[in-house]
């Protein structure tokens, strides 16, 4: 197998700056970092960013799962059924373990072990050092979502319709508790409460320590959770689902109802305001509740809190994508409220998980009929891609089946979307939350294209997309495809 592995030598002594970051050497240990999957580190990244390395596993990857990091080390699982340990000052190869079957979960490190779910049915735990298996849990069906860690245990979601608590330490079962459905959508862990979404279209809350049954919500409209993970945290949990009908129906019946009345009414503006359509798209939710694509319930009840007025920028098989959640409690999305089509427009915003308030994030940029004109004071080039300013998140994607996934260190966001339509690039976008500003973490235009997508690395069509991993003052993040990029920030 030829191994591709690219150093950035021209941005600068970036052998010195990784050494220096390699002394902090913070963590990113499980999906999103820590088991309740808000998403967020206090660790944050300053900009400029420059790309340290990227590898090309050459093997197949499931796009929405991400590399965790753990002192010198990435882990990796590809569909050969691998488990990949990369330096991460480097990229390139320490170990491989190998399972029987296709890895599709983000792996998990605790303690110098990582564990990982394979379809072979099993849960692999692997000692960090050399790649040497500790041991296996085997269970009833193959296993697709992410393994999570925390108080010492390891839970596991089958799709043999149970949840496992294993000994972390020795695999040894704890309990394991019988549910109605598959398994596809990784737990959450908060306070003691395992968060579980199951095939039935509920959330259930298990006791950590026992595996009872705290609750079960109503049945979501949807016909699945998978692919994704739920998020718990600021006293609530986060589900995203997939529609019954196709994205594009719900999106031609919502453009009827919402969108173009509204672009009606503001055809004359200059620049439109999201805020205005929040409410336009909560009173159509509430009268039309199956086209909700994210439900944020009570986690004390289950229990749906409030009507998130968000219509996603959607994944894979149409499955809205889970948000980041910071400590003051509010959860980042990207979205597409304004202009549903295709080309249409990715904005970024907040929401207030205590009030249910939306609060947009790029607050002067445009959509509607006024983008044919291009941005407020810009100038449209034809046959190319918008002229881009600070904080802009236009890319020219149809929102029916790109996706979008964002993580959050300190006050800034890392939205990142799949790199290989149709500019063939990575887009690793950075805002700042408090002062508005973004930009590029792969750098300028050029470079992107050069980076990734159709023109260096094939690539998935519209394909779905993992969050970047924040450790330090570093990024990591894998393409849809197999390639695996480290950017190096300020500290």
């Amino acid at each position: 197998m030829n191994v591709h592995i690219r150093l950035c030598i021209g941005c600068g002594l970036i052998a010195s700056a990784v050494l220096s970051i390699q002394a902090r050497a913070a963590d990113w240990p499980q999906l999103q970092g820590n088991p309740a999957h808000t998403g967020y580190t206090a660790d944050e990244p300053k900009p400029a960013y420059r790309l340290c390395w990227f590898r090309d596993l050459e093997e197949p990857t499931q796009s929405a799962a991400q590399p965790i990091v753990a002192g010198d080390k990435l882990f990796v699982g590809t569909g050969h059924g691998n488990l990949h340990a990369l330096g991460r000052a480097d990229g390139k190869t320490l170990w491989t373990y190998h399972t029987a079957a296709p890895i599709f979960g983000t792996p998990a490190w605790a303690r110098g072990i990582v564990y990982v779910n394979s379809l072979d049915h099993c849960c692999h735990a692997v000692r960090d050092a050399d790649g040497s298996r500790l041991w296996t849990f085997e269970t009833g069906a193959p296993l697709w979502a992410a393994p999570v860690i925390a108080d010492d245990k390891v839970f596991v979601g089958g799709r043999d319709g149970f949840v496992y608590a294993l000994d972390a330490r020795n695999g040894t079962e704890l309990w394991r508790s019988p549910l109605p459905n598959l398994v596809m959508c990784t737990p959450a862990y908060s306070e003691g409460t395992l968060y579980v979404g199951v095939g039935d279209m509920r959330v259930y809350a298990l006791d950590g320590a026992s595996g009872r049954r705290i609750w079960q919500s109503d049945q979501l409209p949807g016909s699945a959770m998978r692919e994704y993970w739920l998020v718990a945290a600021q006293g609530v949990v986060i589900a995203a689902v997939e529609h019954a009908m196709s994205f594009r129906a719900r999106w031609r019946e919502i453009q009827r109802a919402v969108m173009e009345p509204f672009i009606e009414a503001h055809k004359n503006d200059p620049v439109l305001i999201e805020d205005d359509v929040f409410p336009m798209l909560a009173k159509r939710f509430e009268e039309h509740p199956e086209e909700q694509s994210i439900f944020v319930l009570d986690a004390r009840t289950g229990q749906q809190k409030f009507i998130v007025p968000l219509v996603p920028v959607e994944g894979g098989g149409g499955t809205a994508i889970p948000p980041a959640v910071d400590p003051q409690g509010w959860a980042y999305f990207v979205y597409a409220n304004i202009h549903l089509s295709a080309s249409g427009n990715a904005f970024f915003g907040r929401l207030d998980l205590d009030t249910g308030r939306m609060e947009p994030l790029l607050k002067d940029r445009f959509a509607g009929p006024s983008q044919l004109l291009g941005f407020p004071g810009h100038t449209f080039r034809p046959g190319l891609e918008w002229p881009r300013g600070k904080g802009d998140f236009y890319c020219g994607f149809c929102v029916m089946d790109q996706s979008w996934a964002v993580s959050v260190g300190g006050k800034i966001a890392f939205p990142v979307r799949d790199p290989s339509w149709p500019f063939e690039a990575p887009f690793h976008n950075w805002h700042h939350i408090v002062s508005g500003e973004g930009g590029y973490v792969a750098g300028d235009l050029m470079d992107q294209r050069r980076l990734g997508g159709k023109g260096l690395f094939g690539g998935g069509f519209h394909s779905t997309c993992s969050p970047v991993a924040i450790a330090g003052a570093q990024l990591f993040h894998k393409s849809p495809r197999s390639v695996v990029f480290a950017f190096a920030g300020q500290e």
